[in-house]
């Protein structure tokens, strides 16, 4: 498991800042990982929006995505 702070950049990417080992893990649009919501994990997607030129959760459109605690798992 990765946990780290999403980012995004000036280019419309988005990334992990991985805590542990001091790396950025970029992503994509569509992928899955887990919000830190008090004391759970939800799972979640994020995904870029064409319409709004920005980066949020589907179905979480009111939560801001940059600085959010998330988890990945390793593949």
């Amino acid at each position: 498991m990765i946990t780290g702070v999403l980012n995004t950049g000036n280019d419309a990417g988005i990334y992990v800042k991985d805590e542990k080992r001091a790396r950025n893990i970029n992503l994509r649009s569509g992928q899955y990982l887990y919000l830190s919501v008090r004391d759970c994990w939800i799972p979640v997607i994020v995904r870029y929006s064409t319409q709004k030129q920005e980066w949020e959760f589907q179905n979480l459109e009111n939560i801001n995505v940059n600085g959010q605690k998330v988890m990945l798992k390793n593949d």
